[in-house]
């Protein structure tokens, strides 16, 4: 996907490095959106917080059915390390049920946001 190749030190590390990036940008995501639903309730202006990906209608980016398999693997493997990862175990079940819902299959993972509650119409109140 890129041009540059960044040696990881072995075979699968490549693998283990890339499941971790996306674990950790999945769990901001939701993050970031818990925070966008409270700032707004708190009545922030949501372009104050700026949520991109709802401006096209999460129609591009990393699909919510991939980042749920990365989370997945990403578990996994932390399993088999002995890490504890609480964040990423709720995480995976918000994604499961997002990308399992017909109205948001195919649509980036930011879509978590709506999933999770987010006010999208907040300049129509």
């Amino acid at each position: 996907m890129g041009d540059k190749l960044i040696s990881c030190g072995g075979l699968s590390l490549g693998m283990a490095a890339k499941l971790f990036n996306n674990y950790l940008s999945g769990i901001i995501a939701i993050a970031c959106s818990e925070a966008m639903t409270m700032g707004m309730e708190s009545g922030l202006d949501p372009r104050v917080l700026a949520h991109a990906p709802s401006s096209s209608g999460y129609q591009k980016g990393f699909k919510a059915q991939l980042i749920k398999k990365d989370i997945s693997l990403a578990l996994d493997m932390a399993r088999r390390v002995g890490s504890t990862n609480v964040p990423g175990s709720v995480g995976l079940q918000e994604y499961k049920e997002a990308s399992e819902d017909e109205r948001r299959k195919d649509l980036d993972s930011r879509i978590v946001f709506r999933y999770l509650g987010g006010n999208e119409n907040w300049n129509t109140k």
